[in-house]
């Protein structure tokens, strides 16, 4: 029986996946259209979601022993009633995000976390005690905080590490195939560390946001003359979270807090404020020159994030280019059209 879980959205809380004796398998989705996924989802539904469930059907994904579904968002919610139909075979879990940061949201996220841990204990073959789930918790973290302190390392090296070097290192650490090739964590980390910096001399310095960033964007903004130092993506970033203020005795309440208190996603509604300031920080620290927001086609959030992304610009002087994006590689010639365009005004401001 395979001992991989697939997760799809960033709140999903890979400790207790681990503490479970599962090897947490990201999906990242496929490139390249999706004709069969169209048909038993909407047409104008995330085309993330329908890239997800394409590789299902088509039978791209290894060996799963179920999936869990954040009903993060709309297209999510879609994807969880079709998926037991016509997605790969396996235990399906479905868990409820809620949209804000309060003390009545961390509880109800923390009694959906418990009731994930005990489904899922319940269909395999370990039980969860808080011991094990604690260990998990300072295992995972010790795996951001070394994310973290490499990603800030670009901050203030003039020479740092490329982003497409980055997201290629981060998607790797979320699909390993074992726990053997999971707990090579620090070899994928090092080895981006010793990997020779890109010259930043005029290169412009950017801050590239979005729901789920492609690697061929960042690819080919750096192969333009671009420099990506700082990642605003649910599948970059915003995965590292931040650590929780104080450690709670339930570690179902600490996990609440963890998830739901990190930089914030463009579906907490609630939290532009902060989201704002999250922005500004990395502005300043990151010396960044110019924005290129990854908006996915038909997701909601993203154009409302865009928007609150616009007035900052424009409040901070800086210049912001909009790519929309259908998750299927198809749009790079328009996308090296305009950011040429972008990388050429930066560099006469």
């Amino acid at each position: 029986m395979s001992k991989l879980m697939g997760w799809l959205c960033h709140y999903t809380p890979v400790e207790i996946l681990t503490a479970l004796g599962y090897t947490p398998y990201r999906l990242l989705g496929r490139k390249g259209n999706n004709p069969r996924a169209a048909t038993y989802l909407p047409g104008n539904l995330c085309p993330y979601v329908q890239s997800c469930l394409e590789a299902a059907i088509k039978q791209e994904l290894p060996p799963l022993a179920g999936v869990v579904i954040a009903r993060s968002c709309n297209a999510m919610i879609h994807l969880a009633n079709v998926w037991p139909r016509y997605g790969l075979k396996g235990k399906i879990l479905i868990l409820d995000v809620p949209r804000r940061l309060d003390d009545n949201a961390v509880f109800y996220f923390s009694q959906n976390l418990r009731r994930l841990a005990s489904e899922l204990a319940h269909s395999g073959e370990r039980q969860l005690n808080e011991e094990r789930l604690w260990a998990a918790i300072s295992w995972w973290e010790e795996q951001r905080a070394a994310w973290r302190k490499l990603l800030t390392c670009r901050a203030a090296g003039e020479d740092p590490p490329g982003g497409e070097e980055i997201m290629d290192g981060l998607a790797r650490w979320q699909t390993p195939l074992n726990q053997r090739e999971a707990e090579k964590w620090e070899t994928v980390i090092n080895r981006l560390a010793r990997q020779p910096c890109r010259k930043s001399a005029r290169r412009p310095r950017l801050l590239l946001s979005g729901s789920i960033l492609p690697q061929e964007l960042i690819a080919m903004v750096e192969a333009c003359g671009g420099l990506s130092v700082f990642e605003d993506s649910c599948n970059a970033r915003r995965l590292l979270l931040a650590p929780a203020v104080g450690a709670e005795g339930d570690p179902y309440l600490y996990l609440a807090r963890l998830y739901l208190g990190g930089p914030p996603c463009p579906r907490m509604v609630n939290d532009r404020e902060k989201r704002c300031r999250y922005w500004a920080e990395a502005v300043d620290r990151f010396h960044i020159q110019g924005v290129i927001y990854h908006a996915m086609k038909f997701c909601d959030a993203a154009m409302y994030d865009f928007l609150a992304l616009k007035s900052f610009c424009e409040k901070r002087g800086l210049p912001l280019l909009r790519l929309d994006g259908d998750f299927s590689g198809g749009n790079r010639g328009q996308w090296q059209t305009r950011i040429e365009a972008f990388l050429e005004m930066l560099e006469v401001r």
